[in-house]
């Protein structure tokens, strides 16, 4: 809704009125919103009256409450600057409309005037704007308002009529249509509340569900790896071979740590409390870190990594270092192991774009995808696992994963693929376009 060009002024007009509730966060800015709806919807036919009673009425009293009740009710979302107490701002508006039509309804026959078909619209407009409590208030000032004109009726007073024929049927006009175009707008405004409520929602559970998977899919790596330290440590009886199975032990450790308090951060930020900090992280350091965490799957396949250390030497991408080393460049190199032959290639390539971006291209001469795959990869509804050539599994969410925080990343995810049934030269390249570049060091 924010970014389309026909409510850019809206929103630029809501900003201003918000700004200071926004800043303090005492007030639902959900309750702005609607009062601006009400008084730029209302607002219409409050100055249609004023208009109309000063060029109808004999005497200049309807014209002038008309005009400076309509600049009340105009000014009212300024009030927001001020105090974050809705009902009283509501009220204020609300009170201006209500002098509005009692003056119009009094010269112009008090109760037989057709003005008074508008007071049962303010308590509809007090629970749209400020909920149950002044609905119940707002009903009962309009009980008191018909209630004052039925008594002095009732006592013998004379209502003035002293407005014009042309004026009286101008007033009906104005009644039917103006009914109709605040039924139309308030409906319209609701149901697009709701539906911009239900995306957020919608948008705010798909998160939630990419942190669950986050967490039970790295886990789930991380624990495969303390499997094959401990089955390093028992089958090997030398000191040397039992290190080295504790020291992957360890590692997986502190990866399921590191992983557990990165899903805890995206889901504070999710939630609005706090915000993922992006920041250089060096992808020499990175790369040093997948080497080291799938070290015994490199050697189980006895595959061979490529990577120019000395060349990417101060080339940093801007991300979060925990999730893009996991979540994003792990996923990525998991599966380029998972579906390489034995004893097969893995390239890293890294070069800058521009003085902002830099591509990191992660390379395997393995199966490949169909290109029927391929078009799935990153949807949550299909399944896309499949073993890998040494018949590793896979739970298929893991570049649905990566996707979605290289787009917090505000970076690009762009694959390529040849499947070995198409051509001997099969194999995958996932290109990551991430901003960042090389950092300059003393």
């Amino acid at each position: 809704m924010r970014n389309s060009p026909r409510l850019r002024w809206y929103f630029a007009l809501f900003d201003f009125v918000a700004r200071e509730r926004a800043a303090r966060k005492d007030l639902d800015l959900r309750v702005i919103h609607a009062h601006l709806n009400m008084v730029l919807t209302t607002g219409i036919l409050m100055w249609s009256y004023a208009i109309l009673a000063i060029g109808s009425f004999t005497t200049p009293v309807p014209g002038l409450v008309g005009v400076i009740t309509s600049l009340i009710h105009l000014l009212s979302p300024l009030f927001f600057l001020l105090t974050a107490n809705g009902k009283l701002v509501c009220g204020i508006a609300l009170s201006a409309g209500l002098i509005h039509q009692m003056t119009f309804a009094y010269f112009s026959g008090g109760l037989a005037s057709d003005v008074l078909m508008w007071l049962p619209i303010l308590p509809l407009l007090a629970g749209y704007i400020a909920g149950r409590n002044c609905l119940l208030v707002w009903t009962g000032v309009t009980c008191i308002a018909i209630g004052s004109f039925l008594y002095l009726q009732n006592t013998g007073h004379e209502f003035p009529v002293l407005i014009s024929e042309h004026g009286y049927q101008s007033a009906r006009g104005l009644l039917f249509v103006g009914w109709l175009f605040i039924i139309f707008c308030t409906t319209w405004v609701y149901i697009s509340m709701k539906e911009h409520s239900e995306e957020n929602l919608r948008v705010q559970g798909q998160k939630i569900d990419d942190l669950f998977r986050v967490l039970f899919h790295d886990l789930a790596n991380s624990l495969g790896r303390i499997n094959i330290g401990m089955n390093v440590c028992e089958r090997e009886n030398n000191n040397q071979k039992t290190t080295r199975g504790l020291q992957i032990i360890r590692d997986a450790q502190a990866s399921m740590s590191e992983i557990t308090q990165n899903v805890r951060r995206m889901y504070a930020a999710s939630k609005g409390k706090t915000e993922v900090d992006l920041a250089p992280c060096p992808l020499n350091a990175s790369i040093e870190y997948l080497q080291k965490m799938f070290a015994s799957e490199i050697e189980k396949k006895k595959l061979k990594v490529q990577y120019d250390f000395k060349k990417n030497k101060g080339l940093s991408v801007v991300v979060d270092a925990v999730s893009f080393n996991n979540q994003v460049l792990g996923n990525i190199f998991s599966n380029a192991i998972k579906f390489s032959h034995p004893e097969s290639t893995i390239s890293i390539n890294a070069r800058p774009l521009n003085q902002q971006k830099v591509a990191i291209e992660i390379t395997d001469t393995g199966i490949g995808m169909p290109q029927v795959l391929l078009e799935s990869l990153f949807d949550m509804n299909k399944r896309t696992s499949r073993p890998g050539t040494t018949g590793e599994s896979g739970t298929g969410f893991g570049m649905h994963i990566m996707k979605s925080f290289v787009e917090m990343y505000q970076g690009e995810v762009q694959i390529e693929s040849v499947d070995k049934e198409i051509s001997q030269n099969s194999g995958t390249n996932i290109r990551l376009i991430l901003k960042g570049g090389f950092q300059h060091t003393r």
